[in-house]
């Protein structure tokens, strides 16, 4: 892999584009939409549907999910892309706020992400 792009769109979307380094491969274009926020502390799991030219997709889907590197926290679900927050936090240091997480969401406007969050320190 070369390069990648992420472009945010309005309406909770965006588009992933990814460059390899192999001759005559033209840029690959991934299209994310977000589907259910995350549900603290209940199930909090962040679930993107994603694209890639039409049924071109599922394969991918299959052969990604064969390979089994994804990392921790991250699932393939066919067409679908599960995020589990805790597990993800947890590799990038960033778990020791978790517990006063009440509500997180992403979203998406024209070239911008956008995190809504609502934190509850105390009783």
């Amino acid at each position: 892999m070369r390069d990648v792009d992420i472009r945010p769109r309005a309406g909770d979307a965006f588009d992933v584009l990814i460059s390899v380094t192999w001759p005559f491969v033209p840029t690959i274009k991934v299209s994310f939409a977000i589907e259910r926020q995350p549900q603290f502390p209940a199930s909090p799991v962040l679930v993107l549907r994603w694209s890639l030219l039409g049924g071109v997709g599922a394969l991918a889907s299959r052969f990604i999910a064969s390979l089994d590197r994804l990392p921790g926290g991250v699932r393939l679900d066919g067409d679908r892309l599960l995020l589990d927050i805790p597990r993800l936090a947890e590799r990038a240091s960033g778990a020791s706020w978790l517990p006063y997480v009440r509500s997180l969401e992403l979203h998406t406007v024209d070239d911008r992400f956008v995190v809504d969050a609502e934190l509850e320190i105390g009783d």
